[in-house]
């Protein structure tokens, strides 16, 4: 079961949780699947999910993006840089340290929790001198043996969200033009199937930060309004189906 901290739940109540089984249900009605088989099959699926043991433990970080915005200020802003242009190492305390670098982000953070999550998933590490060292150019959020919740629940909730919009839109609506790219193969062997990990892995990290210098130039237009902000962005994920599941859906 995942371990479970309170403080830092992420609130998955009736109407997030119907978000994310929307496209689900459209999928299975769409199928043809009668409403009773596929409420017996998702209880299963939860009486399995309860049973295992060997899957990776979740942990709960609280709001994943202030990692992602620590790790983006820590690349950016020149008080955290050195000379040549890179993240500097930094010492926990003082001025332009890893500390004040939390607060920049978040004023309610507290540093030193928010460390062992980074150093936990190998986001930074400690040099010999003791100092902070980033490694990662985006926030990792998983681990040989364990993940993150929150990250893994902002995932399903947007591909789900972005499913149900394409699903729900209507000629009228306003709004950008969602949509839902992607490229696959099924020829590919074990072996180049880990070198298309690693290829697609180096470019995938060059283009969202190209994407991450856009938003980050354009955000002082969305914070500086009132009330709800609308997160706005671009997923990647990587593809690598089971090869039974794939000879029967062809």
């Amino acid at each position: 079961m995942p371990e479970i901290n309170a403080k830092r739940r992420w609130a998955l109540d009736w109407r997030r949780a119907r978000s994310l089984l929307f496209p689900i249900a459209a999928f299975l009605q769409a199928g043809g699947m009668p409403k009773r088989e596929a409420i017996e099959i998702f209880s299963s699926v939860l009486d399995k999910v309860s049973r295992s043991g060997n899957r990776r433990k979740m942990e709960h970080i609280g709001d994943p993006t202030r990692y992602a915005d620590i790790v983006g200020t820590w690349l950016r802003s020149k008080r955290f840089l050195n000379e040549a242009g890179y993240p500097r190492d930094l010492a926990f305390s003082g001025r332009y340290s890893f500390s004040s670098l939390v607060r920049i982000v978040s004023r309610r953070g507290d540093p030193a929790a928010i460390l062992k999550v980074l150093i936990r998933y190998g986001n930074v590490r400690r040099t010999r001198s003791g100092k902070l060292r980033l490694v990662r150019t985006f926030f990792y959020t998983s681990g040989p043996q364990r993940m993150a919740y929150e990250p893994v629940a902002y995932f399903l909730s947007d591909a789900s969200s972005t499913l149900s919009n394409i699903l729900k839109r209507s000629k009228k609506q306003r709004g950008p033009d969602l949509f839902w790219h992607k490229t696959e193969n099924a020829r590919i062997s074990d072996a180049a199937a880990k070198r298309f990990a690693l290829f697609a892995k180096e470019r995938s990290l060059l283009f969202l930060d190209e994407m991450d210098d856009w938003l980050e130039a354009n955000s002082p237009q969305v914070r500086s309004g009132k009330g709800p902000k609308r997160r706005i962005g671009l997923g990647i994920f990587s593809i690598y189906s089971d090869k039974e599941t794939f000879s029967k859906m062809r």
